[in-house]
């Protein structure tokens, strides 16, 4: 049996979806709205709660909840079309966690690479990607098409011939959420990628974080067989 918060999220999602509340705005308070739907105050937060993670709802201190514009998708990987990349780079000393990822010594040197991705005004993703001093054979320029950052390898002179994805859902960090200008309780998608060259050696390491409210993320198999002879 369907939890009574979600018939109640449901039901509000299905007013945003078909206009019937319409975008920007005010919900009726959620005392009215916990009346209306004969439910207790913490149920109705908890629905509203799954509608400001699916980015239908947004809470503003003191004014309420308002409807937002539902986010256009960001599929990944996928091409990032109509995606604009601010790059900014910097040299560090790799700490031991990221030296660890990297497999070097701590304190190595490293640059990193912060990749914002935007949509119009609308921030979409957000790449951190890391590559051994040692690993590049040139300075890549600041800017790239992609917005995970993997241009920027190949701008570097770096070989990479595969990488891994580890895909975790959780909360943002208090500079992932000011970055991506989402609420500190709305879900990521964090992909940590390492990639590594043709003999095994570690060539770079990439975080990428990816808002729940508006990215899916497609895995795609190949089944390739020779053909008998």
């Amino acid at each position: 049996m369907t939890a009574r918060h979600q018939q109640v999220a449901d039901d509000l999602r299905r007013l945003i979806l078909s206009g019937a509340l319409p975008v920007d705005s005010r919900l009726p308070p959620e005392t009215q709205l916990a009346t209306r739907y004969r439910v207790s105050t913490p149920t109705l937060r908890e629905a509203l709660e799954l509608l400001r993670a699916e980015g239908l709802v947004e809470k503003f201190q003191g004014r309420g909840n308002y409807v937002r514009r539902p986010p256009r998708r960001l599929i990944y990987p996928g091409p990032g079309d109509g995606l604009h990349v601010i790059v900014s780079a910097a040299d560090i000393k790799a700490p031991p966690e990221l030296a660890a990822r990297l497999r070097a010594r701590p304190n190595s040197p490293t640059t990193e690479y912060v990749c914002l991705s935007h949509r119009d005004d609308s921030p979409q993703s957000l790449a951190h990607l890391y590559v051994p001093r040692r690993a590049a054979h040139a300075d890549p320029p600041p800017t790239c098409s992609s917005p995970w950052g993997d241009d920027l390898l190949t701008a570097a002179g770096v070989t990479v011939d595969s990488s891994n994805d580890q895909v975790t859902a959780r909360f943002p960090t208090a500079a992932e959420a000011q970055s991506l200008r989402i609420p500190t309780r709305t879900p990521v998608l964090a992909v940590e990628r390492t990639f590594t060259t043709h003999d095994g050696r570690v060539a770079a390491y990439a975080l990428l974080v990816l808002p729940g409210d508006r990215a899916e993320i497609a895995f795609i198999s190949r089944n390739d067989k020779k053909a008998e002879a």
